[in-house]
């Protein structure tokens, strides 16, 4: 099908482009591609046939992907910090101006005023739960009346 000089440069262009597309996304999907290129590309180099060079290629990224990328991406992405809302979420916060449906009151929750919305009318004074964050509005629910 093909002749072993040109499957030679084919493994070698597999492995750059990959190495490239890698440094570009910088998603620990394409490595496993440049490094599973290795093997075939030496297998190249020994006139080995294409057949054997490609299914060895497909198992080796396979097993890579599978085996080795979610240890990677857990050891290299450990630098992620919650933004705000992440933080929020699920914490209680006191009503500061009255919550009625469909209109903005407002909360304190950890000495920061926040609008909010809610399905119920809340009091002021009343403890709520942030159940979720909308652009710059918490969501909450009445925990108990005061």
């Amino acid at each position: 099908m093909f002749n072993s000089e040109a499957l030679v440069w084919v493994w070698l262009a597999v492995f750059i482009l990959s190495i490239v597309l890698e440094a570009a996304t910088v998603d620990f999907v394409a490595i496993w591609f440049a490094i599973a290129a290795l093997p075939s590309f030496v297998m190249a180099l020994l006139n080995v046939s294409f057949e054997v060079q490609l299914t060895f290629f497909v198992l080796v990224s396979i097993l890579l992907l599978v085996f080795t990328r979610p240890y990677m991406v857990k050891y290299f992405k450990t630098n992620r910090v919650k933004t705000n809302a992440q933080t929020v979420i699920g914490k209680t916060a006191v009503v500061t101006e009255k919550i009625s449906p469909n209109e903005i009151g407002k909360v304190k929750l950890r000495g920061i005023s926040w609008s909010a919305i809610s399905n119920d009318e809340i009091e002021k004074g009343s403890k709520v739960r942030v159940l979720d964050i909308e652009g710059v509005k918490l969501i909450v629910e009445l925990l108990e009346k005061k």
